[in-house]
């Protein structure tokens, strides 16, 4: 019974905690999108879908769009005998995306010249095929600092500002604004972490007053090889 009652007791709270987050997410308007993979130049086809995997997924972190997955989107498209390779007009995208059922799609390109790369990516509506923004960036240096410059574009392409460790990890300075954001939520986590805690603890005295200990694990047995006693044995 002490068990079920602290249960309860961390859902309320968590409840209470994250009903914010719970409530953003469940706004009207957050629209439906896909990604296609975009094209390669100076760049194997792997490398594109790598790149173009890593900005899907942080289009899912924005929590601005609402993404179709790709294995689904991979699944609806070859029943339909749809194939991603080759599908680079807007009007091909668009047709892509009324068979998605999804408002907006993303498409763009990676390039490489040297050690310099770019990137240019745009989203738009499928229903009017208008351009609705897009975001060009250009990275000089290894293939491993590309990845926070694609994630930033993801936050861009939304219309958000990146967070601060993206920002960082691009070498890019961060704007006030920025680290206030990044600020408040180092506290409510922190707050969330706290009260699960304080539960917790509360919930196992609560336990033991009760006579609960019969529910609590025993604790191991001490190890007895390799051990010497102080003061007595040899």
């Amino acid at each position: 019974m002490q068990r079920i009652k602290r249960s309860i007791l961390i859902i309320f709270i968590l409840s209470l905690v994250t009903g914010q987050e719970i409530e953003s997410g469940l706004k009207e308007g957050k629209s439906t999108a896909a990604v296609l993979d975009f094209e390669g130049s100076g760049i194997t086809i792997q490398e594109s879908q790598v790149l173009t995997q890593r900005l899907g997924s942080e289009l899912v972190q924005t929590k601005a769009l609402i993404m179709v997955e790709r294995n689904q989107m991979s699944e609806i498209m070859d029943e339909q005998g749809f194939q991603q390779s080759g599908c680079t007009s807007a009007e091909c995208a668009a047709e892509i995306g009324l068979l998605l059922g999804v408002k907006k799609m993303i498409t763009g390109s990676f390039g490489k010249l040297g050690n310099t790369y770019t990137i240019e990516a745009r989203i738009f509506s499928v229903e009017s095929g208008q351009t609705e923004k897009t975001v060009s960036k250009t990275y000089k240096g290894e293939v491993d600092g590309l990845l926070p410059q694609i994630q930033i574009v993801a936050w861009e392409l939304v219309g958000l500002e990146a967070p601060a460790d993206l920002l960082a990890a691009a070498g890019q300075e961060i704007p006030e604004e920025v680290k206030e954001i990044s600020k408040k939520k180092e506290g409510s986590k922190w707050f969330r972490n706290t009260l699960i805690l304080l539960v917790l603890a509360g919930g196992g005295y609560a336990a033991m007053q009760a006579g609960g200990d019969a529910d609590l694990p025993e604790p191991p047995n001490p190890p007895t090889s390799g051990m010497f006693l102080v003061g007595g044995g040899n």
